[in-house]
């Protein structure tokens, strides 16, 4: 059965990969954005307005809710504010459109990024979905995030959210980031380099997004991970060794990141070891699950 879906943050890395995907399998997919202009399948919104094209919402039967600041940028006040504000926002914004709305013409189901954030860092500790005390800014943000998301069962939507981890693809994310360096012989690890790092790459992510949005049975929390995190260390060599490039740097000092990058150096620091083990009771089989083949996939073609 073909579904129409509407989507936020359809242009980023994440959200691009899922239009491919579900519109390869004859599904039909809309945009909302913040840039207002028509095209087709594009629809405008303001959610710091609170503000929703209603026409967006017709004939919709799932919403997949990508859209937020980004978290790898420095925090300053204000862009902290941007983090926070664009989830919350754009979940209130969606939410006040759909009670407005009749209930036979309501979506049926509503699914959410949400992000691995919320774990606190730990060395070695393996968290699962039944797990989060969040404990700094970034716990603080999904905390709020999740819960402003939660309200859409009050609606009668079945709703899931998914924990992403660290996000490989082309186009964007850490990938954009590293591969200059990398490149020209110049990576190493960060910190110790012992912290663990849940990867994915974004093609499995945005078919679990999928899964979620199809499976009657989806709700609640799920780990946005691959099946093995690794260790920054680990994932430094293997990203060197498959782009045939030198690797030897011992570490980059995590007082350098914090001076260079602030209170965000935190991000590239945290030890975050996620399980992926709900995926695999439900025989999900990713395409994807080693970080040899995700790099040889992303970076040799």
């Amino acid at each position: 059965m073909m579904h129409t879906f509407l989507i936020t943050g359809g242009t980023g890395l994440v959200g691009q990969a899922l239009t491919r995907l579900l519109e390869k399998e004859g599904h039909s997919v809309r945009h909302l954005s913040t840039q207002k202009g028509a095209s087709p399948g594009r629809f405008y919104w303001d959610p710091q307005q609170g503000y929703l094209d209603s026409a967006a919402l017709e004939g919709v039967s799932h919403v997949i809710h990508l859209a937020g600041a980004n978290v790898a940028e420095r925090w300053t006040t204000a862009h902290k504010k941007a983090i926070v504000d664009s989830r919350i926002q754009g979940s209130a914004a969606l939410e006040t459109a759909i009670a407005a709305l009749p209930d036979t013409s309501r979506p049926n189901v509503f699914v959410s990024a949400s992000a691995v954030g919320i774990y606190p860092n730990h060395p070695d500790h393996l968290y699962t979905e039944e797990e989060g005390h969040p404990q700094g800014f970034l716990g603080e943000v999904v905390q709020k995030w999740e819960a402003s998301v939660d309200r859409l069962a009050d609606l009668g939507l079945r709703v899931a959210k998914l924990r992403i981890g660290i996000v490989l693809g082309k186009g964007g994310g850490v990938l954009d980031t590293l591969l200059p360096i990398f490149t020209w012989g110049l990576g190493a690890p960060l910190g110790n380099g012992r912290h663990w790092m849940p990867w994915i790459h974004v093609d499995d992510l945005a078919r679990q997004f999928a899964y979620l949005a199809l499976t009657d049975t989806a709700t609640g929390i799920w780990n946005g991970v691959g099946p093995y995190s690794v260790t920054n260390a680990d994932f430094s060599r293997t990203l060197a060794s498959t782009l045939r490039r030198p690797y030897f740097f011992p570490y980059v000092p995590a007082w350098a990141l914090r001076l260079l990058m602030g209170e965000m150096a935190q991000v590239g620091l945290m030890s975050t070891r996620c399980s992926a083990a709900k995926w695999e009771a439900a025989g999900f089989n990713y395409d994807y699950p080693t970080l040899e083949s995700a790099l040889k996939n992303l970076l040799r073609k």
